[in-house]
């Protein structure tokens, strides 16, 4: 089904009867703003500055290290988006959530392109899949936040391999600062 009809039928678009085009049903689509913004408290804790030790695991070509990184990240957009700013010192979009959907949105925009998506937290995680692209090379990554407390939280990336199987790429050690 193409995505107009699925609009259609989800109750999202209706046929305007005087000028035959599809508009928004605002009675249906104007109640999701608030179920967003309400969906964004369960990051809320996430807010402020943030020192992250990432550990990278060898490869046959790579060796292992440990880095340490600085992020901030904000509420905005009217507490519907949270971004990141990290080692750049530019704000970029994060995380939000979609609706429409019932989905989490992790978006990568700068050296990273792509999204990942959840569909939501298990009991103190949250796990987040989807196709990236890194520094030119395409990849299906699964991230995995799990809270520790309101102050340090852990991340696990893993990535899909040809035989379909996921590798531990890094992981983080976040605490607040």
């Amino acid at each position: 089904m193409l995505m107009f009809e699925q609009f259609v039928g989800r109750g999202f678009m209706v046929l305007d009867p005087v000028r035959k085009v599809l508009v928004f049903n605002r009675e249906v689509v104007g109640k999701f703003p608030a179920i967003r913004k309400a969906k964004m408290e369960e990051f809320r804790w996430l807010v402020g500055e943030w020192s992250a030790t990432n550990k990278v695991g060898a490869t046959p070509g790579t060796p292992a290290y440990t880095d340490t990184y600085f992020y901030s990240y904000q509420l905005c957009e009217a507490d519907t988006r949270i971004s990141i700013t990290g080692p750049g010192g530019t704000a970029r979009p994060y995380l939000t959530f979609d609706p429409f959907r019932e989905r989490w949105m992790m978006t990568f925009t700068e050296s990273v392109y792509g999204v990942l998506q959840s569909k939501g937290w298990q009991r103190d995680s949250i796990v987040f899949t989807g196709c990236l692209t890194m520094l030119g090379v395409d990849c299906r990554i699964r991230q995995t936040i799990s809270k520790r407390s309101a102050d340090e939280f852990y991340r696990l990336n893993e990535e899909k391999t040809k035989e379909r199987t996921w590798v531990v790429t890094d992981e983080f050690e976040v605490r607040r600062k």
